[in-house]
């Protein structure tokens, strides 16, 4: 990684060479650190997005938050696509969108102005919009050039959950403290409660378990003891019907959701709530609310007809495709009536209960 001087001075001389003529212009003048979040992850997100709805990425020269495009392991997966950088938002003397976090009158070109709001509390009006839950960066290059899942076809396996479960981090009090939730670790035990130990797999080899045609009741893949390679873990999602989509570390709602989504895999979870729109129970997901509801979800998604998988699973997509796919969330913020709006980065941190 270069030096914070070089990164940023890298970064300044781009200017705005990289445009091509006509090509719709986004401003990004976020000066705040907070929008460096979980190392740059969120911010990537967002700018990955809005590149993938068609826009052309213009960032003010702030020192702090333009620097980490060439330091931050996330943010540094935009640094090769096509972007600009300006000293200001006046420099832009053609009409375009602006995003901010700065408390000043827009440029007289600002056609529609994002303003961006770190608080951790809900959307209080039509004109407020929540920030999503996207996939990690280091998958929304798959998904865009991903092969579309057969909806019809049968799956190997019935439910499955990929992921991290180390003690002491995914089993905190908060999830059940302040999000009145079960949190990942209990999520999986009440889960495996419900079958004989036969019918329950964890996976001692990535690969040999991708390569194998096998049908299995329940896999749970801890990757703290074997990981599945980054360019297979999609295909690991599209092997299974159902996936236990569990909270994360410090908050309910968990980037393999959405990738889960993707594969057209149909989640079992307990904060459907926190999605924007919210998923819904027996039309895209199956809910519940505690241990109980839990294990009546578990029996009714392991007797589940293949045509009710298959009616679940097309609305997973349609919902995935409206909603959560690359640049779907850039065209809905840029979209619609309201030409002021807020942006809530953090309302996904809020509880709901």
């Amino acid at each position: 990684m270069p030096s914070s001087r070089k990164a940023y001075s890298m970064m300044v001389k781009r200017g705005m060479n990289e445009r091509r003529a006509g090509e719709p212009i986004v401003c990004f003048d976020l000066a705040d650190l907070a929008i460096d979040a979980v190392g740059g992850r969120y911010y990537c997100s967002f700018v990955r997005d809005v590149i993938d709805a068609g826009y052309f990425p213009v960032f003010v020269a702030w020192r702090g938050t333009l620097t980490t495009f060439k330091t931050s392991r996330f943010k540094s997966r935009v640094v090769n696509e096509r972007l600009g950088v300006a000293r200001s938002p006046d420099e832009i003397k053609e009409p375009f969108i602006l995003i901010t976090d700065r408390d000043r009158k827009p440029p007289a070109n600002a056609t529609r102005v994002v303003r961006m709001c770190y608080e951790r509390r809900l959307c209080r009006s039509p004109e407020e919009i929540a920030f999503p839950v996207f996939v990690h960066p280091r998958l929304a290059d798959k998904l865009t050039n991903a092969s579309p899942a057969d909806l019809d076809a049968k799956r190997k396996v019935r439910m499955f959950f990929g992921g991290r479960t180390s003690e002491g981090a995914y089993d905190k009090g908060v999830m059940h403290t302040v999000y009145h939730v079960l949190s990942r670790r209990k999520m999986l035990d009440v889960a495996c409660s419900r079958l004989p130990d036969a019918d329950i797999l964890k996976p001692l080899n990535a690969v040999a378990w991708l390569d194998s045609n096998d049908s299995y009741r329940l896999v749970i893949f801890e990757t703290q003891f074997q990981t599945i390679p980054h360019d297979r873990w999609l295909e690991a999602l599209a092997k299974t019907d159902f996936f236990l989509a569990c909270p994360g570390v410090d908050m309910p709602a968990c980037h393999n959701l959405i990738e889960s989504m993707a594969t057209s895999a149909i989640p079992i979870l307990q904060y459907a709530e926190y999605l924007t729109p919210p998923l819904q129970d027996g039309v895209n997901c199956l809910t519940f609310h505690d241990e109980e509801s839990l294990l009546q979800v578990v029996d009714r998604a392991l007797n589940m007809g293949d045509d009710e998988i298959c009616m679940l699973r097309r609305n997973v997509k349609q919902h995935y495709d409206e909603y959560m796919a690359n640049g779907k969330f850039a065209k809905r913020l840029f979209s619609g009536p309201h030409t002021r709006r807020t942006l809530l980065l953090n309302e996904y941190r809020v509880p709901r209960t």
